[in-house]
């Protein structure tokens, strides 16, 4: 005799399992979205310290011609003691502060700042000349423009009388033997009698680069 077999019903999901892993999937996804982000960031530090430590390295030729340019202009009587502006030449400023109304943002004289000065070499002043000087034979993929200031406080006139700051080298009457003349030395005879006639200069040069990035340097020599 045949016996009847109850038919099972099935069980009802409740559905757990399934919320449990939506909750997993979502918890999967913000880690990858913050993960994701913290990349970007770094990776954005990184092109910026990359883009600095280079414009540095490039920024070193527009100090060597600005320097050779000083160094010419120096064996000329009084060939820095006024403001110098021409065709061709680099743009200096015989005073800290010296600016072209024309050269600046704010068409102000003076009260110069790197951010509120126009670098360029076809951005012309009130007086018809280049704001800046740009580097020949600059690195690939670069600009630069400089501007030269004398560090006094009035033009016109040759250092001291303009005020003008100079390196604390000073020059002994007498020395012994052994002595250094150079102030950094261990042996530097450190006399008092006589200051030196070397007078600061100014370099501040802007490193248009890649992607439109702009870096601003400045140098002192003399």
């Amino acid at each position: 005799m045949d016996t009847l077999t109850p038919l099972r019903r099935p069980v009802r999901q409740q559905g757990f399992v399934l919320v449990l892993a939506l909750v997993i999937l979502v918890i999967i996804t913000l880690s990858a979205v913050a993960m994701i982000t913290s990349l970007r960031g770094g990776i954005s530090a990184s092109g910026n310290i990359a883009f600095r430590q280079a414009a540095t390295r490039a920024a070193d030729v527009a100090v060597d011609s600005a320097f050779q340019w000083v160094q010419t202009q120096m064996a000329v009587a009084s060939g820095l003691n006024s403001d110098i502006a021409a065709a061709a030449t680099p743009r200096y400023y015989a005073t800290l502060s010296g600016a072209d109304a024309g050269c600046k943002k704010d068409g102000a004289t003076g009260s110069f700042t790197p951010q509120q000065y126009r670098f360029s070499d076809t951005v012309t002043g009130s007086d018809g000349f280049p704001c800046a000087a740009k580097v020949a034979g600059k690195p690939a993929g670069y600009d630069l423009y400089y501007v030269v200031h004398r560090m006094a406080s009035t033009a016109g006139s040759a250092c001291p009388t303009a005020g003008c700051m100079a390196p604390p080298i000073t020059a002994a009457s007498s020395s012994s033997a052994g002595c250094s003349m150079d102030p950094t030395s261990a042996s530097f005879c450190g006399a008092t009698t006589t200051t030196n006639s070397l007078v600061y200069y100014r370099i501040t040069i802007k490193v248009v680069g890649p992607r439109q990035n702009n870096r601003y340097i400045q140098a002192f020599v003399y």
